[in-house]
């Protein structure tokens, strides 16, 4: 790693259910601290101070930060300094879109929507300005870490691509936990991103790395969670998804107290439970077994009285 300053480990958060002064400047002072020098923000315009609604989340990593905003008001820079930099930055739409104005390497403005990215190098600060929506990752990675794969050349595409998942499936884990890491662990959570990073440029990873593993078990349960009612939600194609043989998958598990199939057994089951003890539920044990996918109820009802020892119809009479 380079001698650059380093930002302080962890995580701060600001979350605004009203407008009103005293939130925006609240992030300012936090970031301002959290930061040091290493990454300055831009000024922002007089609307965004004094309006902003919604919720902001950093998390750093010594030189790495990753910032993820929703709000419901747009955001604009007035004044972007004369900051020299040397990072490279990913922005990853999640709703709305952010308009980066005319980066240097860009030659026209960057526009990222949801559901894709834009990554990189930033020498001097950008102005940009966001839809009144808006959610999105911005990543902040020093320079010598990846300026060789976008200076000159940045690089777009969909957040849907297997390297993307994995990276964001990562980044959420390394959002729940930064915290409670301590020197070692934040250490190799930042190299992974930094190389899950790269496999998104170049579209592709080392699935053999171990330090992926976890990124990649996360990825795969985050996409078996949006299919627990297709017929089609198998290991095979949930492998085929991320571009990984059935076998990489399986040894991405093989760590976990549960194989890949046990977890979508368990997670089908946890949603039918909840759906089953709704309040107004209707829902009968045989539509429930269709629904989640079972052979058909018996085979429904022995697999959920083996994880909550108790039949569906019993489950459902238990007083919330």
């Amino acid at each position: 790693m380079s001698s650059r300053p380093s930002a302080k480990v962890g995580a701060f958060t600001v979350d605004s259910t009203r407008t009103g002064r005293g939130t925006w400047e609240l992030f300012v002072d936090t970031w301002t601290a959290r930061m040091g020098d290493l990454y300055p923000m831009s000024v922002f315009s007089a609307s965004a101070v004094g309006g902003f609604r919604g919720t902001m989340r950093s998390v750093t990593m010594q030189d790495t930060v990753v910032n993820e905003t929703w709000g419901s008001s747009s955001v604009r820079t007035q004044a972007v300094g004369t900051h020299e930099h040397d990072q490279v930055r990913l922005y990853v739409g999640l709703r709305g879109a952010t308009t980066l104005r005319d980066p240097h390497d860009q030659g026209g403005d960057a526009y990222v929507s949801a559901g894709t990215y834009f990554m990189h190098h930033v020498v001097t600060e950008n102005h940009f300005h966001t839809t009144p929506e808006i959610g999105r990752r911005v990543f902040f990675f020093p320079g010598d870490a990846l300026r060789s794969l976008v200076a000159g050349k940045p690089r777009a595409g969909q957040a849907t691509s297997p390297a993307a998942q994995i990276l964001m499936a990562h980044t959420s884990m390394v959002q729940r936990t930064v915290s409670d890491l301590g020197q070692a662990g934040v250490h190799a959570a930042r190299n992974a991103l930094l190389e899950l990073a790269k496999g998104l440029v170049l579209d592709d990873f080392d699935d053999s790395e171990p330090a992926f593993i976890p990124a990649l078990a996360q990825a795969a349960k985050d996409l078996a969670d949006a299919r627990l009612t297709d017929a089609e939600l198998s290991p095979a194609a949930i492998a085929a998804r991320l571009h990984v043989s059935v076998r990489t998958l399986q040894r991405a598990f093989a760590s976990l107290d549960e194989s890949f199939s046990a977890y979508i057994r368990r997670r089908r089951l946890e949603e039918a439970a909840a759906a089953l003890t709704a309040s107004g539920s209707r829902l009968t044990v045989s539509e429930a077994a269709a629904r989640w996918h079972f052979t058909d109820s018996s085979h429904f009802i022995r697999a959920f009285k083996k994880q909550y020892r108790a039949t569906p119809a019993q489950f459902a009479r238990r007083p919330a």
